[in-house]
């Protein structure tokens, strides 16, 4: 007869409902959406585990995507998880064939900071937005609510 441990039982249920919600996120963005009407899709998740005297785990990701008429559409994505000390946001716009995303990330672990913008089917000298360092005190409200404020890009 072998024991089960609970704690290790919850933590696999744990580990297989976060592998799932992330591919239901992935799969959101390819639903098809009529061009000439309003949609917003949300999607978010957390998972919470502590064992013994170790540091809560806790893992948290969002998406959101609005669509317009005329082929606009705005992406919002954010994932934070304190086993690995990783933070990521991205905010996409995009009209038609062209976007603009800008993509942030820091390791608290390891104090490791990224800013990308990817420019599809754009000219970057068209761009006008400047990009701010990721100040991880500043955006944790951009980052984990719904505001619809580009102060922070």
């Amino acid at each position: 007869r072998t024991d089960v441990n609970p704690f290790q039982a919850v933590d696999q249920m744990m580990l297989n409902m976060r592998n799932s919600m992330q591919e239901l996120q992935r799969n959101f963005g390819h639903l098809s959406v009529d061009p000439n009407g309003h949609s917003f899709c949300s999607s978010s998740v957390m998972t919470y585990s502590k064992v013994g005297d170790e540091p809560p785990k806790v893992f948290q990701a969002s998406t959101q995507t609005r669509r317009a008429p005329g082929g606009i559409k705005e992406t919002r994505r954010a994932m934070r998880d304190s086993d690995s000390g990783l933070e990521k946001m991205a905010v996409g716009h995009h009209i038609h064939d062209r976007a603009h995303v800008i993509k942030k990330s820091k390791n608290k672990k390891t104090g490791d900071e990224e800013v990308n913008q990817e420019f599809i089917n754009m000219n970057e000298r068209r761009n006008l937005t400047k990009v701010q360092p990721l100040k991880v005190e500043e955006d944790q409200t951009f980052l984990w609510t719904n505001s619809t404020s580009k102060a922070h890009l």
